[in-house]
């Protein structure tokens, strides 16, 4: 290999090596994470969520037992026992049982011991919670 292949081909390698280096916090994956749902106010509706970081954001996958209707999702601060009323993240409604939100600039590690997700009865009764559950 001549001087200049071999400049190239090492300009070539940092190159690719600074690429990984910088993405490598977007992309280092996580174990997904099951949160519990249970039901609230005597809804009935209970079942899991999954948190997943992805490269594009945190994947939240969450299949609720007996939903009725379309239903709002949130992640709030605080805990299902004393949670902050004003949401910090939107999640799509749940329809049909089921609800499915990537996040952008969140990951799990942040959400850890102090947030939670909860689910609403309907878009004209978010006062009262159905289902919550804390991302442990």
């Amino acid at each position: 290999m001549n001087s200049s292949a071999f400049s190239a081909a090492l300009v070539a390698a940092i190159a690719a090596t600074a690429l990984v280096a910088e993405a490598a916090p977007m992309t280092m994956m996580t174990k997904p994470l099951a949160v519990t749902m249970a039901a609230q106010n005597g809804s009935g509706e209970t079942g899991a969520a999954m948190l997943r970081d992805t490269a594009r954001g945190l994947v939240v996958t969450v299949h609720l037992k007996n939903a009725k209707g379309p239903q709002p999702m949130h992640l709030h601060k605080g805990t299902c026992a004393k949670l902050d009323p004003k949401p910090a993240y939107a999640l799509h409604n749940v329809v049909n049982g089921m609800s499915v939100t990537t996040v952008p600039g969140v990951t799990i590690g942040e959400l850890r011991g102090k947030f939670a997700i909860n689910a609403h009865k309907s878009t004209t009764d978010i006062a009262t919670y159905v289902s919550c559950g804390d991302v442990k």
